[in-house]
């Protein structure tokens, strides 16, 4: 009588341990975190020029959050708070920031810094002001390469726009930055805003979708122009 040979129990593979701060780390801010090296280690095997992301490669090192300078303004500590908080990944209050005051208090330097940690992640990031950003798009009617110009900004990882408002043609501009922000606003994608205007100043949908406290934090900072106090040292 021939013996059964017993089945030897199947081995379970062990599960991966998260890295800290990626978005299988439940344990954390949840699932919508942005780092992911635990699965996409080539992001940081490929060479990237941060030119074609408008990052000035001058502010790699000088519009960082270690270069931050707190002067004890407890409306621009909470917007750095909030830009170290979306640079992370964290999602959980919202996909977009908007960082509103007047010129000169580091609305820009912290914009600045939360694309750096982005790219330098891997991700593709699009950084500029708001009018050379439409200035571009328009350049797409003379090539006929608008629709590809318009489908690369909106699509990015990351859109950052700077000084939102000062804008020209206002029509076709609130056009096309309502068509920009309310793809984010509809797909769930990060964005970032600094404007020193009032919301009254922009296209209706646009304000109206920066301002909805379901996806977007809104920190206004109220503080002194840091240029004239330091020589003109620039930080927005």
């Amino acid at each position: 009588m021939s013996r059964v040979k017993a089945k030897e129990p199947k081995s379970t593979p062990a599960k991966p341990i998260a890295e800290s701060g990626s978005p299988y780390d439940l344990l954390g801010c949840g699932p919508r975190l942005k780092r992911l090296t635990t699965w996409e280690p080539e992001r940081w095997q490929r060479q990237r020029e941060p030119s074609a992301a408008g990052l000035p490669s001058l502010t790699r090192e000088s519009m960082r959050f270690h270069t931050w300078e707190d002067r004890g303004n407890p409306s621009a500590h909470y917007a750095y708070y909030m830009a170290k908080n979306l640079a992370i990944g964290n999602l959980t209050m919202g996909n977009f920031l908007v960082m509103v005051g007047p010129t000169g208090v580091g609305k820009t330097h912290l914009a600045l810094a939360i694309a750096w940690e982005w790219f330098e992640d891997g991700f593709d990031v699009l950084f500029s002001r708001a009018d050379d950003l439409l200035d571009w798009l328009r350049q797409g009617y003379d090539d006929n390469t608008y629709h590809k110009r318009f489908e690369a900004i909106r699509r990015r990882h990351l859109l950052v726009l700077d000084d939102l408002g000062t804008e020209q043609s206002k029509d076709w501009a609130g056009e096309k930055l309502d068509r920009i922000v309310d793809w984010r606003y509809i797909n769930q994608l990060p964005l970032v805003v600094t404007t020193n205007a009032k919301s009254e100043d922009l296209a209706a949908r646009v304000a109206s979708r920066l301002a909805d406290k379901s996806c977007s934090t809104v920190v206004q900072i109220d503080a002194t122009d840091y240029r004239t106090e330091n020589h003109g040292k620039e930080v927005d």
